[in-house]
């Protein structure tokens, strides 16, 4: 769509140019039909309507390729995605609803005459239900197992926008999670020794959730847990089986990313030219090259002064000026 008039010149020259030897005969028959599709009112909606598609999933994607991604966010990254499709249906998207406001009621866009009939927005409305309806339905099957078992009932536990907001709701929500999520952790539960009985964490459940309905209600899901674990919430031991529980919602692995990272920046330091670093060289050069701060925010005076200080002999760095 950049390059929209630029493309048509090109296969415009290629479909009527006698001279053009270049192109066989079979390729002028297809350089017509492209420049014809590309000149329909339709297709040009299809290509809007993708536009903002792709741009959604784009987000969803790289959602799954952050660090530290939890359970949490990649069910309301999914939510969101769904719910964006869901309102295409009804509401434009953005790419989608300039190339309407650029075309208006006309049969022009970017100086160029294209073919537009009586029915091409009611057969362009239908088939964006069914993509759109399809795009959600694929995404709930790829990931139906986060509806279902111990995904559920973690996803459901930790999520504070999950909590009821009224009291006697309150007191029984998220036992049947809880019991969800220690029986099928029991064989990482049962040789922990912060975590002594099923029973201590269920009475602990119940503690914890009159403390954050009381006074950490406003906090963000991941930051509150993250504060349980680290002991920053209730008194010292008060709620040791639930940071047990809480660590391991936080630590699920929701994606495979940081380690093709991992293996990627792998590559790009043991080359062919480097094939003999040691292990530990290695790990070394890996960790700086994916962990460092970016260039911009890197300050090389405390790496000069370690250098200039730990050396055996002292430093000479005007030696063969």
């Amino acid at each position: 769509m950049r390059n929209y008039k630029p493309l048509l010149v090109h296969f415009e020259n290629h479909a009527s140019d006698p001279n053009d030897r270049e192109a066989s005969a079979a390729m002028k028959g297809r350089t017509k039909l492209i420049l014809k599709s590309l000149k329909q009112y339709s297709t040009l909606l299809f290509i809007h309507l993708m536009l903002d598609i792709l741009q959604e999933l784009k987000h969803l994607s790289l959602l799954f390729q952050k660090d530290g991604l939890t359970l949490q966010m990649v069910s309301d990254g999914l939510q969101t995605t769904c719910m964006v499709f869901v309102a295409m249906q009804t509401n434009p998207g953005p790419r989608l609803q300039r190339f309407l406001t650029e075309v208006g009621t006309g049969s022009t866009w970017q100086g160029v005459e294209i073919n537009r009939t009586s029915t091409d927005d009611d057969n362009f409305n239908n088939i964006k239900l069914r993509l759109t309806n399809r795009f959600c339905e694929f995404v709930s099957e790829r990931f139906r197992s986060l509806e279902t078992g111990v995904l559920k009932a973690i996803s459901t536990h930790f999520d504070l926008s999950n909590w009821p907001e009224d009291t006697n709701a309150l007191a029984t929500f998220g036992t049947a999670e809880l019991n969800v999520i220690m029986e099928h952790f029991r064989p990482v539960l049962e040789p922990c020794k912060d975590f002594q009985s099923e029973d201590a964490a269920r009475l602990e459940w119940l503690d914890l959730k009159i403390l954050v309905a009381c006074h950490y209600r406003h906090l963000d899901s991941q930051v509150l847990w993250q504060r349980l674990i680290q002991g920053a919430i209730g008194r010292a031991g008060q709620f040791q089986h639930m940071q047990v529980v809480a660590e391991i919602s936080l630590v699920l692995p929701m994606s495979s990313s940081c380690c093709e990272r991992g293996f990627s920046c792998m590559k790009r330091v043991k080359s062919d030219w480097r094939s003999r670093l040691a292990n530990d060289t290695l790990n070394s050069l890996v960790q700086i090259s994916m962990h460092d701060p970016l260039h911009e925010e890197y300050s090389s005076v405390r790496a000069v002064t370690k250098w200039w200080s730990s050396g055996r002999r002292s430093r000479r760095p005007l030696y063969c000026d």
